[in-house]
């Protein structure tokens, strides 16, 4: 079998971009508008069926054409989620999922773009393929650009965290690493206020040459101050992930993973593995499924888990409890097929064939004209 590639966020690349998405949006309205040709009489009779249904489409692709709604046709007003959280669902058929807690505000609308500000808390939008609107959501630290996507965001004081699923968003900030990033699906990014520099107080500072009531002498080993150390977040955050690693030590590494949130587990976990730790990277998403089962991460923390099992460390039939792990979690569609097809490879490389073939045909049911179909008929006739 030709594995899906690794590491993961490689592997996740959205079937279309923003600009393809809204190429074809453009062509459908344009075909849309064209003026229709005077049909003769007697073909209306043959092509009834199909005017109905041009028709149908045409009304479809301009019902949602002025300010975006709410699906029962109120207009947008600011949300305050109640503590279990409050599910939006929008006129051209968008959703967002607010947390306990999060506030949403819209602040623009109009037939060709929605702009939005998430004020607290976090959220998950998943914004209607081929929409007539750009979507812009602010979220502080950063913006987040998207046509058509699954993305979410946790906002924090001093802190956002924005993940994709599938489809691809641009984020920008000041803070942003560059001030601009493109994210794909199953990539994240962190945002970090930058820490002020501590404030010396004025006893506290030494005294210069000039000030000192004593007379001056050789300044004989005075050294220039050095820079502050960066965190381990920070150093992650601008993909420094050895530097980070070496900066919390293996003791370090293992004492913080006890601590921290998912946001920061997701985080530790590609510092592990992108330093060449991989098997320090297990307990950070091992973490995620035992301590936050419920969190929309935890499918990929799952499947990121049945990865390094298989691929890194050695261990199939690990690796294919992990797989079915992320299967009943729920792990997003666009990633079902592969998780299936390295189930099956986890299973063979485990010398369970009665499981494989198991795998194989549940993979077969769901997948008919999957892309792993051919690979997997040759090693499971």
């Amino acid at each position: 079998m030709s594995p899906p590639r690794y590491p993961l966020k490689e592997s996740l690349r959205a079937p279309l971009g923003e600009e393809a998405v809204a190429r074809v949006w453009q062509r459908i309205e344009a075909r849309a508008s064209r003026p229709r040709r005077r049909t003769p009489l007697g073909l209306l009779t043959v092509l009834g069926a199909a005017a109905v249904a041009v028709v149908a489409f045409v009304a479809i692709g301009n019902r949602d054409a002025g300010p975006l709604r709410f699906a029962d046709g109120r207009p947008m007003v600011a949300v305050d989620a109640p503590t279990g959280g409050a599910a939006l669902a929008m006129s051209d058929g968008s959703r967002v999922e607010l947390r306990g807690g999060a506030r949403f505000e819209p602040l623009e609308s109009s037939g060709s773009m929605f702009l939005a500000v998430l004020q607290r808390g976090a959220a998950r939008f998943e914004v209607r393929p081929g929409g007539p609107r750009r979507w812009q959501i602010e979220c502080g630290l950063a913006s987040v650009e998207v046509v058509g996507t699954a993305f979410s965001c946790e906002r924090e004081p001093g802190r956002l965290r924005i993940a994709v699923e599938h489809g691809v968003v641009l984020v920008r900030g000041e803070k942003v690493p560059d001030r601009a990033r493109r994210l794909a699906a199953g990539e994240s990014l962190e945002v970090l206020e930058a820490v002020p520099a501590p404030v010396v107080p004025p006893s506290e500072r030494p005294k210069s040459a000039e000030t000192s009531a004593e007379a001056p002498g050789p300044m004989i080993g005075l050294r220039s101050p050095s820079p502050p150390l960066r965190s381990w977040r920070e150093l992650a955050r601008d993909g420094h992930h050895r530097e980070a690693f070496a900066t919390l030590g293996a003791r370090g590494f293992q004492k913080v993973t006890r601590h921290v949130g998912v946001a920061d587990l997701l985080v530790l976990a590609d510092v592990a593995r992108l330093s060449g730790h991989p098997a320090d990277a297990v307990a950070p998403l091992d973490r995620i499924l035992s301590d936050f089962p419920a969190d929309p991460q935890a499918a990929l923390a799952a499947f990121a888990v049945g990865r390094l099992e298989l691929d890194e460390l050695g261990h199939p039939a690990r690796a294919a409890a992990a797989l079915n792990r992320a299967l009943a979690l729920g792990v997003p569609q666009t990633l079902r097929e592969d998780v299936r097809a390295r189930l099956v490879e986890a299973y063979l490389h485990a010398g369970n064939r009665a499981a494989a073939r198991a795998a194989a045909d549940a993979y077969k049911r769901e997948f008919p004209a999957g892309r792993y179909t051919q690979s997997i008929e040759s090693r499971i006739p």
